[in-house]
């Protein structure tokens, strides 16, 4: 999933220093920078994330969320701000987190990573089986298997949805950031991976049978998943 992120501040070092974290970070994000309150509110872009300076001339940041809100924006807000005062009136706008200027990097870090939990844990996707149309969090799929043009879906409570999408269309859709393609037929979400075995198979929490791992796609497949182990330990 590529996030798209703006970043509101009339103050263009404060600006070009968030950009340049996002940058140092591993993950893809689509950046779009404003310079005042007005900017951003007369962007037509949906944005995932939206970094808001608080102390702007003419419209601030609390007052543009405020309006973010009445247009029905229900992304993820967080406030640079060198003041605390302003914190009530922030809170009634659901502010996610407040990052104090000059921006630590580690808080910076810890702010995003809980801002992308958030949105995987509340995103959802369509699935159109051939019998009814559900929404699924993307967090509660286990695995993806093609078999001809169609494609299983498996989630976590156990239920199969049957699709005429084939495997490659769901790939698209789901990302890689919680995603891997095992196999050419196979899709797996580590987070529901309990282990593998050298003999190249998955074991998966929710599902009794051993999934099978390509020889080609082996060695990646176990560096991302202890990559991943390290990074999402504490969430998991």
């Amino acid at each position: 999933m590529i996030y798209k992120i703006a970043v509101c501040d009339d103050e263009q070092i404060f600006v070009e220093d968030i950009v340049s974290k996002l940058q140092n970070r591993e993950k893809q994000y689509q950046i779009t920078c404003f310079c005042s309150g007005d900017e951003l509110l007369g962007s037509s872009m949906d944005f995932d994330i939206i970094f808001l300076d608080i102390e702007m001339p003419e419209i601030n940041g609390v007052e543009t969320a405020f309006k973010l809100r009445e247009m029905n924006y229900d992304g993820i807000i967080i406030f640079l701000t060198s003041h605390t005062e302003f914190m009530p009136e922030a809170f009634k706008v659901k502010a996610f987190r407040f990052l104090d200027k000059p921006i630590d990097s580690e808080k910076f870090d810890e702010a995003l990573s809980e801002a992308e939990k958030e949105i995987l844990n509340t995103e959802h996707i369509l699935i159109e089986d051939k019998s009814k149309s559900v929404y699924l969090k993307l967090t509660d799929i286990v695995y993806i298997e093609a078999y001809g043009d169609g494609t299983f879906i498996y989630d976590k409570n156990k239920n199969i949805y049957n699709t005429n999408k084939p495997l490659k269309y769901w790939k698209e859709k789901i990302g890689t950031d919680h995603f891997f393609q095992i196999h050419k037929s196979i899709i797996v979400s580590f987070l529901y991976i309990s282990g593998f075995t050298k003999n190249g198979t998955v074991c998966m929490n929710n599902c009794s049978k051993e999934l099978p791992v390509s020889r080609r796609n082996y060695s990646e497949f176990k560096s991302l998943f202890m990559d991943y182990i390290k990074k999402h330990a504490r969430f998991m």
